[in-house]
């Protein structure tokens, strides 16, 4: 009985194996170029002083996922001078010039909620990190 069984389990897997359907390549697929999953990152230069009164050594940092639609914005500068009411401001300016150039006509969805973190850099300057994650429809 268990001969039968495994004999008839070979065949059923020879059987499968057998008739497995593959994927042929198209000559369409060949043609059409490959999707951009790239991160583009990018320095802002700080035009934005109005929005940041206070702060100082402001580095203004914009990663973008064309594929995803997908947008990280990091605001740095100095923990002594931060203000998270200036960040946002300025965030919120950055997102605005953003989506005219990409040509955006909807607001963007938050991907995560915004976050605070506090650090030291190379020269023991206590600095402050305040970043954004959000989604532009890229349909």
């Amino acid at each position: 009985m268990k001969k039968i069984l495994t004999l008839c389990a070979c065949a059923l897997l020879a059987t499968a194996l057998m008739t497995a359907q593959t994927t042929p390549t198209s000559v369409e697929e060949d043609k059409n170029p490959k999707v951009d999953i790239s991160t583009r990152v990018r320095q802002i230069e700080d035009t934005y002083a109005e929005f940041h009164p206070t702060a100082s050594m402001v580095t203004l940092d914009l990663e973008y996922t064309p594929l995803t639609g997908e947008v990280i914005i990091n605001y740095t500068c100095m923990s002594a001078s931060f203000d998270q009411g200036e960040a946002m401001n300025t965030i919120d300016a950055i997102l605005e010039e953003f989506a005219e150039e990409n040509q955006f006509t909807t607001k963007p969805a938050y991907v995560r909620k915004d976050r605070t973190r506090y650090f030291k850099d190379s020269r023991d300057i206590r600095m402050a990190s305040y970043r954004r994650w959000v989604r532009f429809d890229v349909r």
